[in-house]
């Protein structure tokens, strides 16, 4: 990539204004004459676009009334996380009590924040992990030839189809009708794509760039959170990956980035009580990696209480022993809405999430727009590189302009490569992180097979037991190879890999780990057990 002034992204190819275009196609702005729902919205749509400008939008006059009230509240941060189309955005709707745009064809754009003042609750919404680069929507993220002249008639008349199919859409005509317009649409897109030289470079840059904005938005709200809202749906293998990431580091980390996380299983599909309840007891109780304990003290306020509704919710317990909860992590049911199953878990499950506030603390007023500043300057020596080292963005280097949060730097900046997700991530360099696979059948010690191909190096292997849950740190390195491969052998440099162990592997000496001489790549690292009772 490149810096401000030669950068294809930036200056190049970036010198039509694609937003503008869209208003032309579409005859109107999209927004036009609509008040935005939410209070304040920063369209933080990338890194490099920041240099742009990142466009502050209010929810009109009283919007911008509730953000000032804000700065001068001890407000409590709720951020919504999740990957795309889990129904986040419609969950925060309810929550707000208030019409949010969402839905299958809707993208949440940037950092949405909608206030509930009365409950001193701010509420972050953003787009959802794993969304797609946008192409038309977003002027950062589409190929371009260099042909200034060239590409504004492609992306135009890839607008006018894509405003007629919608309206073939909305009108319900004949689905021929409509397929004919998509694969037309699908035609001129690809043509214009076979001309491109550099396709495979832009692709690979503009990935590395959405993944880099997707980092540093996701983990901003999470960073700032009193309370997470993690959103998944019936579970899947991405659900459950990112569901045992997430707690891993909370259980790890304690109150280091969060005070409390509730999981919200939004079951959108499921409307009857008894098919939810058979989905708890044969699919949700049975795919998590911890064992979820009933607590039914799940409360309706008198005046809502007319017919009967849930009150259970799940904790994460560790041995089946209740002492051992993990307090900050509780799992909640929401079904569909207007249905049998709705009427019954929805609302306690709303409630309880606006109580959860209650029980965190935030002493200070919250600015949006300096908090994001901040973070910015925070993390800039992490996303971008700069000409000297160690080198980082400045407050003084962000200024203000017609609603607009603009990078103003001088100097050459390119973006850092980024690697894996927003929980095990590196920039720069991919990371080696090893596989390892645990052996309980021995009677005298718990086994870890680590393995470690090439030149790796095992140089520690401790146990700690931080809120009653077995933790094993293995810690090591791998040197760099004259090769690169597409697996996940493809790494280097130190690594530290944490391993939390429940039920009987957990029951171990609180002893550094035996680490055997490696075979076949493969270290095996020994734990002594407990003493048997």
């Amino acid at each position: 990539m490149a810096d401000n002034h030669n950068n294809p992204y930036n200056s190049q190819y970036n010198s039509f204004d694609l937003k503008n275009l869209q208003k032309q196609s579409n005859g109107k702005n999209n927004s036009e004459g609509k008040p935005n729902p939410y209070d304040i919205e920063i369209n933080i749509n990338s890194i490099l676009g920041f240099l742009k400008g990142w466009d502050i939008v209010y929810g009109g006059e009283k919007g911008k009334k509730n953000y000032d009230k804000a700065k001068n509240r001890n407000m409590k941060i709720y951020s919504v996380i999740g990957n795309k189309n889990k129904g986040k955005t419609f969950l925060l709707s309810k929550i707000a009590d208030r019409d949010l745009p969402n839905g299958f064809s809707v993208t949440t754009k940037g950092l949405s924040v909608s206030f509930i003042l009365q409950d001193s609750i701010a509420l972050f919404d953003s787009v959802g992990f794993e969304s797609p680069l946008l192409e038309i929507d977003s002027e950062e993220y589409i190929l371009k030839s260099g042909n200034e002249e060239e590409d504004i008639k492609h992306y135009k008349e890839l607008n006018d189809l894509d405003k007629e199919i919608k309206n073939l859409k909305k009108m319900k005509k004949d689905l021929e009708e409509i397929m004919d317009k998509e694969n037309e649409y699908f035609r001129k897109r690809n043509e214009f794509r076979k001309k491109l030289k550099n396709k495979d470079e832009q692709l690979i840059d503009l990935t590395n760039e959405r993944r880099v904005t997707d980092f540093f938005l996701q983990r901003f709200i999470i960073e700032n959170a009193n309370v997470i809202l993690l959103v998944v749906g019936k579970l899947s293998i991405d659900d459950q990956f990112f569901l045992n990431n997430l707690t891993t580091l909370i259980k790890e980390n304690g109150k280091k980035f969060l005070q409390k996380v509730i999981v919200i299983h939004n079951l959108m599909t499921m409307e009857k009580i008894d098919v939810v309840k058979k989905y708890i007891e044969n699919t949700l109780k049975r795919s998590l990696t911890f064992t979820l304990k009933e607590k039914n003290d799940l409360q309706l306020n008198e005046k809502k209480v007319k017919r009967p509704y849930n009150k259970t919710r799940y904790l994460e317990i560790v041995n089946n022993n209740e002492r051992n909860s993990i307090k900050n992590i509780v799992h909640l049911i929401v079904a569909k809405y207007g249905t049998e199953a709705g009427d019954y878990y929805n609302d306690s499950s709303i409630d309880y999430i606006i109580k959860a506030g209650k029980t965190v603390f935030n002493g200070e007023g919250l600015d949006i727009i300096k908090k994001l500043k901040e973070y910015f300057c925070e993390v800039s020596g992490k996303i971008l590189k700069f000409e000297t080292p160690d080198e980082k963005i400045q407050e003084t280097d962000i200024n203000f302009s017609n609603n607009k949060m603009i990078l103003n730097y001088k100097k050459k900046i390119e973006l850092e490569t980024f690697y894996g997700d927003f929980l095990n991530f590196t920039f720069g360099e991919p990371k080696f992180i090893p596989e390892y696979h645990i052996i309980s059948t021995d009677p005298e010690y718990v086994l870890i097979y680590l393995d470690g191909p090439g030149n790796t190096t095992i140089e520690e292997a401790n146990v700690t037991f931080p809120n009653e849950v077995t933790t094993i740190t293995i810690r090591g390195k791998r040197e760099k190879t004259p090769y690169k491969t597409m697996g996940r052998n493809f790494g280097s440099g130190n690594f530290e890999l944490k391993i939390i162990l429940e039920g009987e592997n957990g029951n171990i000496k609180k002893n550094n780990g035996e680490i055997d001489p490696p075979e076949n790549g493969f270290h095996r690292i020994k734990f002594k057990r407990q003493e048997a009772n």
